[in-house]
Order: structure tokens, then C-alpha cells, then sequence
């Protein structure tokens, strides 16, 4: 008689069972530890390479009106108590005085991207002055005006043609501006016309309790204005500095707002650039403090 023999299957302990449970546990917790690090890593990194962002684009949106102002009159106010806001004329279109009336003046005006012109409003023009070199402003009231005129006005005598010259395939135009022309005023002197924009560091409309960079075209008068919210967010210390003149071979700036605005000859803009959101396990924003300068036109010593 035969007999069938059973073989014992081979299996593990609870004690095994439970060593590879534990150390598997332990391999989990420290993958995720490491899973977790790597994010917030990438998320604080991100938060400061958005905030640097912030910083970079303020600076660069800046940078294109501010170098265009004149060194002297151009600046017309500035905030005397948080160093918050600029005002200042920045040219639009460039050209030369072809008739000087006692009411307006007619301008060959070269020609200018008709973006630029488009979004643009007309808040006067300026005129240099043959004797000092600087340039006179007239500004616009709400009922003065630019337009385009009969161009012969410029091609008689003396010709004058700033109008004529091409610029990637567009030409420029006569104007007739107004009001009265400054004092000093002669045909053939160089002249702009102008916008005033104001620039402003205001609470921000998206992040609350944080500022965000204003730019505010005015028109004539201050009766047409057109104000947005270019980029955000910043810390409230956000604020202008001045350089003024005389100017000195180790320049400083000047948190203190000057009481003659015609003696800034440029400024400069702290910008203490905030991610939008906040890293979880932070108590606030990333931030990447950046200082820019922009020194205006025609610097000289007044």
C-alpha cells in the first residue's frame, strides 16, 4: 500500500513579516521626505525666479519713458511724503519748428511708430531754447489741440522736410500745435511733442495689501486720462530716489524730495519684487530686491 507524502510549504514568519514591513516603511518615509524637499525646493526657487521676474519687467517698462525726459523741466511733481510717484513729460514724436505764430506753432514732426502715437495723448510740446539749450515747455488745456496740417508750410521758405524722411516705409507729417509757443521759440529749432505719464508704486488691484507699478497717461489739461496696473506685486517699500544736480564724481542719491524738481537729473527705483503666492511652510512671499538708475537727456551742471 502506498502512501502520498506531504511537503510542507515554505513561507514567512510574522517576525519576517513585520522586519520587512518596518523596513519598508522606513525606505517610504524618507522617499517621501525627499519627495517633498525636492518640491518646496522647486517652489521657493520658482517664487524667487517669479519675483525676479517682477522686478526685471518693472525695470524695463521704466527704462523706456525715463530715458527719453529731459534734464530740466521735464519732471513736473514728485510725492514729498513716501517718494511713491513721478510725473514727468516724456516725448512722443521729435521734429523741427517750421513757423513760430502767436498762438500756436506749425512742426515737422519725423516719423514714429504708429503704435506709439496711437496709444499716446497729447499733452502739449516743447521748443529748445537757442541760447541755453534747454528745452521750453507749452503745455496743452483742454482746448488746445494738434493736427495735421497743409505741409507746404514747412517746404517754403526756409525748407524744412523732418517730415519726409522714411522710416521703415512711413513718413512723418506737419502739425499745427498749440497753444502759444514758450518764449525763445524759433523756426528751425528742434521741438517734441509729449505726453505727461505718471508713475506710481499704489496699492494693487490684485494682491491685496501689496503694491503694484502704476503707469497713468494724462491728456490735455488732465482732463483725458488712461491709468493701468502695468506689473505686481511689491513690498510697500517699494519708493523713488533722486539724483540731482550739481552732479559729483561719487554720486548719491537722495531719499529726500527736493524742493526745486528742475534740479533732478534722473532717479532711482527700488524695487522690492514679491512672488504671487506664498511657499507652503513660509511666512511670506519669496523676494528679489532689485535697484535700477535712469539718468535723463542732456544731463548738464545747473
Amino acid at each position: 500500500m502506498m502512501r502520498a507524502h506531504t511537503r510542507a510549504r515554505a513561507g514567512f514568519s510574522l517576525v519576517e513579516l513585520i522586519v520587512a514591513i518596518t523596513i519598508m516603511s522606513i525606505i517610504g518615509v524618507a522617499l517621501s521626505k525627499m519627495v517633498i524637499g525636492q518640491s518646496r525646493t522647486f517652489q521657493i526657487d520658482n517664487g524667487a525666479r517669479r519675483a525676479r521676474m517682477t522686478g526685471r519687467s518693472a525695470m524695463n517698462i521704466l527704462t523706456t519713458d525715463l530715458r527719453m525726459v529731459q534734464d530740466f523741466g521735464a519732471v513736473d511733481s514728485i510725492d514729498t511724503a513716501k517718494n511713491r510717484w513721478v510725473d514727468v513729460k516724456v516725448p512722443v514724436a521729435f521734429g523741427i519748428v517750421c513757423e513760430v505764430n502767436a498762438g500756436n506753432v506749425v512742426l515737422s514732426i519725423v516719423a514714429v511708430d504708429s503704435f506709439q502715437t496711437a496709444s499716446s495723448k497729447y499733452a502739449g510740446y516743447a521748443v529748445r531754447n537757442s541760447s541755453s539749450g534747454l528745452y521750453a515747455y507749452s503745455s496743452a488745456t483742454s482746448s488746445d489741440t494738434i493736427k495735421v496740417t497743409d505741409p507746404t508750410r514747412c517746404h517754403g521758405t526756409p525748407a524744412i522736410y523732418a517730415d519726409t524722411f522714411p522710416l521703415a516705409a512711413r513718413k512723418g507729417n506737419v502739425y499745427l500745435a498749440s497753444p502759444a509757443p514758450p518764449a525763445g521759440a524759433t523756426v528751425g529749432a528742434p521741438a517734441f511733442v509729449y505726453q505727461s505719464v505718471r508713475y506710481q508704486f499704489d496699492t494693487s488691484t490684485i494682491y491685496s495689501k501689496r503694491l503694484g507699478l502704476f503707469r497713468k497717461i494724462r491728456g490735455r489739461g488732465n482732463t483725458d486720462s488712461l491709468s493701468e496696473e502695468l506689473i505686481a506685486p511689491f513690498d510697500t517699500s517699494a519708493r523713488f530716489r533722486y539724483y540731482t544736480n550739481p552732479w559729483t564724481y561719487h554720486d548719491t542719491v537722495t531719499t529726500t524730495a527736493p524742493a526745486n524738481v528742475n534740479t533732478i537729473r534722473g532717479l532711482q527705483i527700488y524695487l522690492p519684487a514679491q512672488a504671487s503666492d506664498t511657499v507652503p511652510g513660509s511666512k511670506a512671499p519669496r523676494k528679489a530686491t532689485t535697484t535700477m538708475s535712469v539718468f535723463f537727456k542732456n544731463v548738464r551742471s545747473q
